[in-house]
């Protein structure tokens, strides 16, 4: 959760120090270059990400080590050789592409942005595949070091450099790109260290087409899905470049980091929840995986909703960091915040799910959400811009959450509300929507709207105190005991 946060400062002060050094074309000209970046390494990792979470810790709990490796090997071959060719064919493209996203005026920009991020696209999908087996091994401390501190902390400070030096967008595409080749090489040494602790040498249990097939029957459809996914975090920056204009695109962008803001620490907890659900199914404990689900549904609403409710409230103010006329986006914050109220409250289903096996079921609600946001942005976009762009994205995301729900409900009995969820909503409503909106309504000054806030943010903690055993918050005192104890021990073993 702190790697999370960390990097959601990060990616806002990224895009601050892009918005307001560089004019508003080569932003939006580079936030749709990276956009096609993500959706194809997306492709070239074929969704390998979260078949690792789910295969490594059922081998390791059932004491099959020895097919960690050969897994390993499965998963890595055919994501580097499509990366490579993607890579490949992303720069042999690029000027083409660029002229139908970004139009004559901006395509010889977005061009070299496109190949010099091609020749990073293996070296990122290669990052994602290890980062991913790290977890698997049941550790978050790779993923928070390397990703949330390392790569993504790295980004703004080499961002801030080229603005300082006066660089344009070439220095600009690499500050973005060259933290992934750092990222890679400490993964490799901190997977290589795990492997040499908790692989026993051996001949695998079964031979590599029973181990393939084991692997790529989970994974296959989440390739796909990991696709679709992504297409719908990123492909409303490339359409609206493309049907609106590369300024609207940096627009759009800067309305949206606030939603990314508030999504960072939800993916924290679902990294972390998945392969503690992998290992539960694995051994049949549906109980035990219930009693996850709905703690992690309690915990994303805890760190989720305050945010999200308090982006909706200032989304004015919030705006103004990314410098001038950015604020028009406060439309956008508004709409998309509300509805990731519902979809946080929906907790990880889609992990559930995932980890649980159906991942077909997975790749179909993904693909009828990226379905709608396209359909709708064809539809909107011309005509409303980037506020067309977010209720696109909004109706897929009450789409795309709505699905699993009933699905995880209908064919494994399991559901993400509790007690304790209730009280959290009802709580954050109160204290970060409705106290601070009564100001607002009665327009008193911004000023006394956040120190109602800050009250706001004492009550909540209060009632969060009181609930603790409800939303099983008593969980991190005995984490700490538990660390104390070991670094106690440890210490004791030293002397």
């Amino acid at each position: 959760m702190v790697g999370a946060g960390v990097s959601a400062v990060s990616g806002v002060v990224l895009v601050a120090i892009i918005t307001n050094g560089f004019p508003k074309e080569l932003a939006g000209t580079l936030f749709a270059a990276t956009s096609a970046f993500l959706i194809l390494s997306a492709i070239s990792s074929l969704g390998t990400d979260t078949g690792l979470v789910r295969v490594l810790p059922q081998q390791l709990s059932q004491q099959r080590s020895a097919d960690v490796i050969p897994t390993l090997r499965i998963s890595l071959t055919p994501v580097l050789a499509l990366s490579g060719a993607i890579g490949l064919a992303m720069f042999a493209s690029a000027s083409q592409f660029a002229e139908a996203v970004v139009g004559d005026e901006q395509a010889p920009t977005m061009t070299t942005m496109l190949r010099i991020l091609a020749c990073f696209l293996p070296i990122a999908a290669a990052n994602d595949v290890l980062l991913a087996a790290t977890r698997g091994f049941g550790t978050m401390r790779p993923t928070v070091m390397v990703e949330s501190l390392g790569r993504l902390g790295a980004q703004p400070i080499l961002t801030l450099g080229v603005y300082l030096a006066g660089a344009g967008g070439l220095a600009l595409t690499l500050a973005w790109s060259v933290p992934y080749a750092l990222a890679l090489l400490v993964s490799a040494l901190w997977l290589r260290q795990l492997l040499r602790r908790r692989v026993v040498a051996g001949p695998p249990s079964r031979d590599l087409r029973a181990l393939a097939r084991e692997f790529w029957s989970f994974t296959a459809p989440r390739a796909i899905a990991k696709i679709t996914q992504t297409a719908l975090k990123r492909a409303d920056i490339l359409m609206v470049a493309a049907l609106a204009s590369p300024v609207d695109a940096a627009l759009y962008t800067a309305a949206t980091r606030f939603v990314v803001l508030g999504q960072l620490g939800v993916q924290a907890l679902q990294q972390a929840l998945a392969p503690q659900l992998s290992s539960l199914f694995a051994i049949g404990d549906k109980r035990g995986a219930q009693q996850i689900f709905q703690a992690a549904t309690a915990w994303m609403m805890i760190l989720a909703w305050p945010i999200y409710l308090c982006c909706a409230t200032y989304a004015p103010e919030l705006l103004s960091v990314f410098g001038s006329g950015y604020d028009t986006g406060s439309a956008v914050v508004v709409i998309l915040s509300l509805t990731m109220l519902l979809a946080t409250a929906g907790g990880p289903v889609d992990s559930v799910l995932l980890m649980a096996g159906r991942s077909w079921l997975s790749l179909v609600n993904n693909t009828i959400g990226l379905a709608v946001d396209l359909g709708l942005n064809v539809i909107l976009i011309p005509r409303y811009g980037i506020t067309g762009a977010a209720v696109s994205w909004a109706v897929a995301i009450v789409v795309r959450n709505a699905l699993p729900l009933v699905q995880v409900r209908s064919s494994i009995g399991m559901w993400p509300g509790s007690r304790g969820a209730i009280w959290v909503g009802l709580s954050a409503l109160v204290c970060f929507g409705a106290l601070p909106g009564l100001v607002a309504l009665a327009d008193g000054p911004l000023l006394l709207q956040v120190a109602v806030t800050v009250l706001g943010a004492v009550i909540y903690c209060f009632v969060l105190w009181r609930i603790r055993d409800q939303v099983e918050l008593v969980a991190f005192r005995g984490v700490l005991r538990s660390r104390a104890a070991y670094k106690a021990s440890r210490e004791t073993v030293l002397r």
